[in-house]
């Protein structure tokens, strides 16, 4: 049925010569393998064949060729190539080709190219938008059932060319929380960093932090951690990095039998009896008396800016102090008192509290350690009243239409991003540059559409050679936020320049004087421009 219903919106035939050992047919559910998953698993095995999918009355059709989506089609109406044609203006109801109701979308552009009436450019435009949107639709689905078959290729040798990579990332954005945080079984799988990040992509502030983390192999349940993100908000980004194939996850839920994945499978845990009964395994359990006193703790070290706010003790506390400070925290919240809950994310989090005590007893116990500590505080705390202020510009109308976060940001959050960023902004000048991209990394995280924070943690993430690459995303960000800011383009012009993109470079410089003739910054770049030039 829902094989004969698809031939008519795309037509395709059977491939006889596919080998009798070949396992032609696989079936699942779209709980258990969601499309974005069958499509990176498909693409990563260089299979071909039909992708069918059902969700209630809604079905879908993709077409693979040695891995790469070629095609796909829908039976709902307003995903058909005739509704596009409707809307798009491009032909009159005249000049279409006769019998059209009857014809599959493929047969139908064929038509209209055949007859002169589209240009080629015209029907693959038409058709890119189209596939593109089935598939975003398709990637919605998280009930139905699945059906790959081999056998099954499209008789039209079209090639539909979409991004399938920022497809799946933009679907990830919309997919239930939930739902997404479900995909992840093992907490102790590694995630990895590929070597080379795509320079084109435009990565929300979660998933360049993520990235910027990622120098090397991580364990999930730490990565969560570190992150700084709920688990539920660090998943999703995981999520979408790994299946654009940012990142490489150890363990995926292969639909495709493998040994290779079979043995991958046999390592991840078995559900634990929390989740069963649909507790989630981030859940407090009610063990001890003092689990509220524990929240209140890992949220008090949370929020603690320095040493002293670590460890609850005035800056004038003497040596003695701190020690029996630090020895009472210990008899009370030491991993090891913990140690039922090991491997939790709980757990995670309190080594890592105690992790921040502990440095926090050394630093301060250590005369010499102490006394550079105390003037880094100074130091950071003037550098921090000298960032930048919120500018005066009204946003510009890309700004206006830039995508709005999915809450509006709470009065607490929009002051802890103030926080993040004046820390940072001190952090920068001052050369700290891994505690400058966290903090100015949290700033953006917060408030994504505050041109600064996008800015300097663009200049923090520049310092760095290995993410250089996403940094042109965040100052391009806080250009496009405030166009009229000549200290942004400066910043853009002085990465390309590092980047050896002295073109580009010479196109921010202009800009950026254009804006501030007076931009002392913008002109010593651009001396060095002319002599690179002379040199050259």
């Amino acid at each position: 049925m829902l094989r004969d219903k698809l031939r008519l919106v795309a037509g395709y035939t059977y491939n006889s010569d596919c080998s009798k050992d070949d396992k032609l047919k696989l079936n699942g559910t779209i709980t258990n393998h969601p499309l974005a998953e069958l499509i990176r698993e498909i693409s990563s095995k260089t299979l071909s064949g039909t992708l069918r999918l059902k969700h209630e009355r809604a079905q879908t059709a993709v077409y693979f060729e040695d891995g790469q989506l070629v095609y796909a089609a829908s039976n709902l109406r307003t995903l058909r190539l005739q509704e596009y044609l409707n809307k798009s203006g491009l032909v009159s109801e005249k000049d279409r080709p006769r019998q059209e109701n009857n014809l599959s979308d493929l047969a139908l552009a064929g038509a209209l190219r055949a007859t002169g009436t589209l240009s080629q450019k015209e029907v693959d435009s038409l058709l890119v938008t189209l596939v593109a949107d089935v598939l975003r639709v398709a990637l919605l689905w998280t009930e139905g059932t699945w059906e790959f078959d081999q056998r099954a290729r499209l008789d039209n040798a079209v090639r539909v060319k979409v991004d399938i990579a920022n497809l799946l990332r933009e679907a990830v954005q919309r997919m239930p929380l939930k739902f997404v945080s479900e995909r992840f079984r093992n907490p102790n799988e590694t995630i990895s960093r590929v070597s080379e990040v795509s320079l084109t992509t435009n990565f929300l502030p979660a998933e360049s932090f993520i990235l910027s983390r990622l120098d090397t192999p991580t364990r999930l349940e730490d990565l969560v951690v570190i992150s700084g993100l709920r688990e539920f908000e660090a998943h999703r980004a995981i999520y979408g990095l790994a299946l654009s194939g940012q990142v490489e996850r150890e363990y995926w839920q292969n639909a495709f039998r493998t040994d290779a994945a079979k043995a991958n499978e046999a390592q991840v845990p078995p559900t634990t009896p929390a989740r069963e009964a649909g507790q989630s395994d981030n859940s407090w359990t009610s063990v001890s008396d003092d689990e509220e006193e524990l929240k209140k703790f890992l949220y008090r070290v949370g929020q603690a800016t320095n040493h002293y706010e670590v460890i609850e003790l005035p800056l004038t506390a003497g040596a003695n102090e701190v020690k029996d400070a630090y020895y009472a925290l210990a008899r009370r919240y030491h991993p090891d008192r913990f140690h039922l809950k090991s491997g939790t994310k709980l757990h995670a989090e309190i080594s890592s509290a105690f992790a921040r005590i502990t440095q926090a007893y050394e630093t301060l116990t250590d005369s010499k350690a102490r006394s550079a500590y105390d003037h880094s505080l100074e130091r950071s705390r003037r550098f921090a009243e000298s960032a930048p202020k919120r500018s005066k510009v009204a946003p510009s109308a890309a700004a206006a239409d830039a995508p709005k976060p999915e809450t509006n940001v709470p009065d607490t959050e929009s002051g802890n991003a103030e926080y993040n960023f004046r820390e940072g902004f001190g952090a920068l000048e001052q050369g700290r540059i891994d505690a400058a991209i966290n903090y100015l990394a949290a700033a953006a995280r917060l408030a994504p559409q505050d041109a600064r924070y996008r800015a300097y943690y663009g200049r923090a993430l520049a310092a760095r050679e290995k993410t250089r690459r996403l940094a042109e995303n965040e100052i391009q960000a806080a250009v496009k936020l405030d166009p009229a800011n000549a200290a942004f383009r400066t910043m853009l012009a002085e990465l390309y320049f590092d980047l050896n993109f002295h073109r580009r470079a010479q196109t921010e410089v202009d800009r950026a004087l254009a804006l501030d003739p007076n931009d002392a910054l913008a002109r010593l770049l651009l001396r060095k421009l002319e002599k690179s030039r002379k040199v050259g």
